[in-house]
């Protein structure tokens, strides 16, 4: 499977630490910025509803991709996206949105 592929969270972070994604996040670990010739990992969330039909959502880019979804992998506090969707979400899926978290260039983040 390419490092390109969108793959459950599960699949790629299979590691001993306690991961606190919440919901249908997916994860590309190496995807490619030919215009900066890196590749960067990116989460994707899904909101509940995205598998029953044909519905359009917005979509909301998010930078320091590593802090949105997940303490294990943040630089600090998660942000808590992926928690705070599912919980707007009840009841009112007018709120629903893709997110796609760019995760950050680690030490060379501020360059």
């Amino acid at each position: 499977m390419s490092k390109t592929t969108a793959l459950p969270w599960r699949k790629v972070l299979n590691d001993d630490k306690i991961h606190t994604i919440t919901g249908d996040v997916k994860i590309i670990e190496a995807f490619p910025i030919p215009q900066l010739q890196i590749e960067r990992r990116i989460w994707i969330y899904f909101p509940k509803s995205y598998k029953e039909g044909v519905r359009r959502y917005p979509v909301l880019y998010m930078q320091d991709g590593q802090n949105v979804f997940n303490q294990a992998t943040s630089w600090g506090i998660e942000w808590g996206v992926d928690e705070t969707l599912e919980q707007m979400a009840i009841g009112e899926t007018g709120l629903e949105a893709i997110v796609v978290a760019i995760d950050n260039g680690g030490d060379q983040r501020n360059n």
